[in-house]
């Protein structure tokens, strides 16, 4: 169920010092990853022993941990997975962040306790999918970025049983999260998997004019402090930062902001988060559309910062003086830009004029700098010294102790370390005390500290009787095995509740390998189907594959433009649920029919028209057998990933594959864009782009790449996307794939 109370804070760690901050700062959980499946690859992230520590800091500090597992995961990787699995059972955090369906249906099979989160990287926007995430254990969903306040609210209304988590602060992607496959397609690194390259950051040209060059898909960062009341009253239950790239200072910073206007406690800063990392902000989509105007950073792609000075002179001693309108000190990181280019230093030196009030003297700027330069703050040198206010005791875990005996009988002591129960006794009896019993402090002097590792929450003296006394070397040695079994305990996995023989077997590690067989075929006829980007197609008649996948516009009677093959459609790529009523009201006349759909709406087609086939584009990035099962369990049919190398998909295994496309899609995105669809725009590589509307809003980018030919993997059967560019002839374009058409026959 949702939680009624208080709205939760919700901060990054991509490191130690990152998680040290969000805790000094007022976080009420943390976000962090391992060292495998994180989705963000660049981050310092945790190993097995960072992640242990952070799960006692978080325990001793009564906040929340959630571990992200939110990349795609390939099948050759699941042995991996397993493993990491295997390490959170023992971890415990308080949630698992997944964007793969195989990964939690994975999670399922092995029945884990842990929650599942399911991550922005899945795009959830709200329609279709909720017996889904039920039946998967998912009990909250972080929404994509591109959602407004209102349809935010009108999710919380048609699913008050499910906990809704947004992002507030922090770097927007122009695609749609989890649907860029830009990085990918210029190299090696994926979005996708946690390695983007950031190509929408980079400078583009329109039209190969070097006059016209801008930085025309960088999105400004996200940022809602000024609307904690709307999302307050949203129905959300986690206020989400962005930044596990970031460093400690941007973590403490911006999440003391947040924390305090979030406590309505009448110090809130907003201004202090213009002196840490950032770019320039907008509110994103939380308002509703923004024009580019709005939304783009321009040619500042990087640290923003708050004005804080103007250079007005130079003294004798080649110092700079500045007219000073925010406080400067010593370790400030400044910037300003010069002849069009961004410049940075860092103040060592500040010396305030007496004479003159508002002006200062500092070193650092270079001599050259202009009369009236803007400078600008992007780091405190001088903020506040949050590093000293840590305790090093919060980072032993707390334990709680049960103390028993009598006079006559051993001391004993009880805990429960991740739910397996420990008792120890001392080798020595106990007897009555010459002055103060145990209960009066020794215990207490003893076993406060466990450690490095642990620290005594409470003792329970209840069933201990009073006045009795043993021997100090009896306590130490008590002591030593003590810490050296609860450190053992602390590496095992909760006990499973074994309900079952064949539980009993899952829990022992044995039988997790589910039967695939179904999915293969080595008899299978290769098909070749050809997906059409563009609105309007003039080439049709003169291409013959087996099927078409055609845009779908409300009616079916473009289909009579295609002769000797097969039709079906694809629906637009983001449906949300003001837009699923108008398709369903559409396709319920229809007796029959093939769709191919982009994201959860299928699952729910699928189930209210079952007299029609449907079937996930490979955008939803199936690229495990464990997605597939699942996938194909609901009656709908998936294309895999474009990601899913062809030489890393097991042989004769029934699925369309989607490795070639005719100019491939690299962006889904949900930014208005000024660019008409004919335009070309290039990057200093020269490759080039263009853009197609393909409804709901939703601007598709692809660049400019025509393959060779159609390569041949055995039997598999191929999904070929074409998308014509505004250079292109399509007379051409039929002939040229007629002709890689042909010889994929004939191989």
């Amino acid at each position: 169920m949702a939680s009624s109370g208080k709205i939760e804070l919700l901060a990054p760690a991509g490191t130690a010092a990152c998680l040290k901050a969000a805790c000094l700062a007022g976080a009420d959980a943390i976000y962090l990853a391992g060292q495998r499946f994180g989705a963000r690859a660049f981050a310092g992230n945790f190993d097995e022993k960072g992640l242990r520590w952070a799960r006692r800091v978080t325990e001793a500090l009564d906040k929340k941990l959630y571990v992200t597992l939110n990349t795609i995961v390939f099948e050759h990787e699941f042995k991996l997975l397993e493993e990491a699995l295997d390490f959170y059972e023992v971890l415990q955090p308080d949630a698992l962040i997944i964007q793969d369906p195989g990964v939690a249906a994975l999670i399922r099979r092995r029945k884990s306790r842990i929650p599942l989160h399911l991550s922005t990287q899945a795009a959830w926007f709200g329609q279709g999918g909720r017996k889904e995430l039920a039946d998967l254990n998912i009990s909250r969903v972080i929404l994509p970025r591109e959602l407004s306040c209102e349809e935010i609210c009108d999710l919380h209304k048609a699913y008050p049983d499910l906990e809704l988590e947004a992002f507030v602060h922090g770097a927007m992607c122009y695609s749609i999260s989890g649907r860029c496959f830009w990085s990918i397609a210029l190299g090696t690194r994926s979005g996708n998997r946690g390695t983007c390259a950031q190509p929408c950051r980079r400078e583009y040209q329109l039209n190969g004019k070097p006059e016209n060059a801008s930085c025309c898909f960088s999105p400004k960062d996200l940022r809602l402090i000024s609307q904690i009341t709307q999302l307050q009253n949203s129905g959300l239950v986690s206020l989400k930062i962005e930044g596990r790239m970031k460093g400690p200072d941007y973590v403490y910073h911006t999440v003391r902001t947040y924390r305090e206007a979030l406590d309505n406690t009448g110090r809130q800063q907003p201004e202090m988060l213009d002196e840490v990392f950032s770019r320039a902000a907008s509110t994103g989509f939380f308002n509703g559309p923004a024009t580019p105007e709005e939304w783009r950073t321009g040619a500042n792609v990087g640290r923003e910062g708050a004005l804080a000075a103007v250079a007005t002179g130079k003294s004798s001693e080649g110092l700079v003086e500045l007219k000073v309108m925010q406080t400067l000190e010593p370790g400030d990181g400044v910037f300003w830009l010069e002849h069009g280019e961004r410049q940075g230093s860092r103040i060592t030196w500040v010396k305030a004029d007496r004479k003159r009030p508002g002006y200062a003297l500092v070193r650092g700027l270079p001599a050259s700098l202009q009369n009236g330069t803007e400078i600008r703050r992007s780091s405190q040198g001088g903020s506040e010294d949050w590093e000293s206010q840590w305790n090093r005791d919060w980072e032993r875990r707390p334990v709680d102790l049960f103390w028993s005996g009598h006079d006559g009988t051993p001391l004993a002591v009880e805990t429960v370390i991740n739910e397996h129960p420990l008792r120890l006794e001392t080798d020595e009896i106990l007897q009555l005390a010459m002055n103060k019993g145990l209960e009066e402090g020794p215990l207490q002097e003893k076993f406060t500290v466990l450690g490095e590792l642990f620290k005594t929450g409470r003792h329970i003296t209840a069933r201990l009787s009073k006045g009795l006394h043993i021997s100090g070397s009896a306590l130490k040695r008590l002591k030593r095995n003590l810490v050296e079994y609860i450190c053992k305990l602390e590496q095992l996995p909760p006990p499973r509740e074994k309900t079952s023989i064949a539980e009993m077997i899952i829990a022992a590690g044995e039988n997790r390998q589910v039967d695939y067989s179904q999915h293969f075929s080595a008899s299978q006829h290769p098909q070749i189907r050809l997906r059409v980007w563009n609105q309007s197609f003039p080439f049709l008649r003169d291409i013959h594959p087996d099927c078409w996948i055609l845009p779908w516009n409300g009616d079916q009677s473009r289909a009579d433009l295609v002769i000797h093959s097969k039709t079906s459609w694809w629906l637009p790529p983001v449906i949300t649920r003001q837009h699923f009523a108008t398709v369903l009201e559409q396709l319920k006349p229809l007796e029959s029919g093939e769709f191919l759909c982009f994201g959860w709406e299928a699952f729910d087609l699928a189930r209210l028209l079952p007299q029609l086939k449907f079937s996930l584009d490979w955008s939803f990035n199936t690229c495990n057998l464990a997605a597939i099962d699942f996938i194909r369990s609901r009656s709908v049919e998936p294309v895999l990933s474009r990601e899913w190398k062809d030489e890393r998909i097991p042989e004769n295994l029934t699925a369309f594959r989607t490795g070639c496309a005719w100019n491939p899609l690299v962006s889904f995105s949900r930014f208005q864009s000024d660019f008409a669809p004919g335009k070309v725009i290039q990057n200093p590589h020269n490759d080039r782009f263009f853009h197609l509307p393909v409804g709901n809003g939703i601007t598709a980018t692809f660049l400019e790449d025509i393959p060779a030919s159609l390569t041949r993997h055995g039997n598999a059967s191929l999904q070929i996307d074409i998308a014509i560019s505004p250079q292109e002839n399509p007379v051409q374009v039929a002939k040229d794939l007629n002709r890689m058409l042909a010889a994929f026959k004939t191989a």
